[in-house]
């Protein structure tokens, strides 16, 4: 009697440290109790494993140095960016601050704007930024789609020496993203002919990032 109420208690304890994984496509089927502890995206995994890899190589980066994380660019066109680069960027922000390293995040308003919509605080607005913000570093890197999902190349960069002082790669498998991969490339129809977009023309006036 006592060896199944030990077993009945290990598996308890197993199911209650179990945190949910998945891709965000299917409907969460975890159990309510699941709930107490927040399930995790597979995007969460690769990007702190690239994390750790950043990490391990890094030569001069301290808890201290002011770093900036931008949006994860188009290798074929690095003026471009989708919903994948912005939501790894977003990802490497958390696991850089829960790693104790300091962000700027240069979205910030530093104000509060109150409208019917919502309250927002933070912005892609160039006019609502601070012109010039203290960075030293900036995490920055490339996509570039495949057959099977997306090579993922990440790095931090000097502001003031352009040196790369840590670098990082992984391969994000499709079916494990969560959305459709399709989705990643900007297309027009022109004449019942699919044609990739034209690189988009942005605004000169920008916020600078500068040490």
């Amino acid at each position: 009697m006592k060896k199944w109420i030990v077993l009945l208690l290990s598996l308890m304890t197993v199911s209650c440290t179990y945190s949910p994984i998945y891709n965000g496509k299917e409907p969460y089927t975890g159990s309510a109790f699941m709930l107490t502890e927040t399930p995790r995206h597979t995007m969460d995994f690769f990007v702190e494993g690239l994390t750790e890899q950043l990490i391990n190589s890094n030569q001069y980066l301290t808890a201290k140095t002011p770093l900036a994380v931008t949006s994860f660019v188009d290798l074929q066109e690095m003026t471009e960016t989708n919903w994948l680069g912005n939501s790894v960027t977003e990802s490497f922000m958390f696991q850089m601050q829960q790693r104790g390293y300091t962000i700027v995040d240069y979205k910030a308003t530093g104000a509060i704007k109150v409208t019917p919509d919502g309250d927002f605080s933070i912005s892609r607005n160039w006019k609502e930024l601070a012109a010039q913000q203290p960075v030293d570093y900036v995490l920055t890197g490339t996509m570039l789609r495949q057959g099977a999902g997306v090579l993922v190349n990440a790095r931090i960069i000097g502001m003031r020496s352009r040196v790369v002082i840590a670098s990082a790669q992984g391969f994000l498998p499709a079916d494990r993203i969560g959305r459709d991969l399709d989705s990643l490339n900007k297309m027009r129809i022109q004449n019942g002919v699919i044609i990739r977009s034209e690189t988009a023309q942005f605004d000169r006036n920008t916020v600078v990032l500068k040490p």
